[in-house]
């Protein structure tokens, strides 16, 4: 993809971010306590004391994100993109996060978002362009003694212009 369509992808989708124009977004529980497939084979195992969250999605007839459950709740194939994807998010150790994304609706992706820390910290991922799927590690984060918290957020845009916002996913670690 040539840089300028990308500077404007980027571009669309902070507009769209900033003016509060992307679809509504839904904070999920987790769905899993093991690793969503998708991930990459050298993807990292999670930290046992941190739970592996991850979010499923779809946009309905109205541009809403609805989160949904594989296991229990139909796809409705009748909304406007059908099924959209996943986010999930797992501690590694307590100084790193592995988080990821997928998008199913076809041809190349552009994710922005971050990933937050109950300690205050604030990890932006900006720009990652990627066709099924995307993930990576979040590196030298702060943790406290006790409950800690990670929260994926973010936005996804394809080469036509369409935003999709994927549901923020959260994640919790204890450290003693």
């Amino acid at each position: 993809m040539s840089k300028f369509i990308k500077r404007i992808i980027t571009l669309s989708l902070a507009a769209l971010l900033v003016m509060g124009m992307g679809v509504t977004a839904f904070a999920a529980e987790p769905t899993s306590s093991k690793l969503p497939e998708w991930l990459p084979e050298d993807a990292p195992e999670p930290d046992p004391n941190s739970e592996v969250s991850i979010v499923y999605f779809y946009i309905n007839e109205n541009g809403e994100t609805v989160v949904y459950d594989p296991e229990t709740d139909p796809i409705p194939y009748s909304t406007a993109y059908g099924d959209a994807g996943t986010a999930a998010i797992y501690w590694v150790n307590k100084s790193q996060i592995y988080w990821g994304v997928t998008s199913y609706t076809g041809g190349i992706m552009v994710f922005s978002g971050d990933v937050t820390v109950s300690t205050g910290g604030y990890y932006p991922i900006v720009d990652v362009e990627f066709d099924g799927s995307a993930s990576g590690n979040i590196m030298d984060v702060t943790t406290k003694k006790g409950s800690n918290k990670a929260t994926l957020t973010g936005a996804m845009i394809d080469a036509k212009g369409v935003s999709l916002t994927a549901p923020d996913v959260s994640s919790t670690l204890y450290v003693n």
